[in-house]
């Protein structure tokens, strides 16, 4: 079974472009070592948006758990220390293809 997870982040306008450029360098490098599929993602400009939707061949219960895996590794915890400070508010969300 394939789980997908939509991802939405708002963004500093100003610093959009840097943390887009963030996340393609260095976040989604690490992700797929670890087995997730990005099938695309996005910069929305006009909205200082970053889209992007990654799948794993798991449950949405695996997928949670192997994403709080990712989210107490070293691997991310070194990551995140290069992030651009234009995060203002991600939202997450498991989708199905309808």
């Amino acid at each position: 079974m394939r789980t997908f997870q939509l991802r939405r982040y708002e963004l500093d306008p100003e610093l959009a472009e840097e943390f887009a450029a963030w996340v393609v360098d260095k976040i989604i490098p690490l992700r797929e070592q670890l087995g997730y599929t990005v099938h695309w993602r996005y910069l929305d400009r006009t909205n200082s948006q970053f889209l992007w939707l990654v799948s794993l061949d798991a449950t949405e219960q695996e997928f949670e758990a192997k994403d709080a895996a990712w989210m107490a590794s070293a691997e991310r915890a070194e990551a995140v220390q290069s992030m651009p400070k234009a995060l203002l508010k991600a939202n997450v969300s498991f989708v199905e293809n309808i």
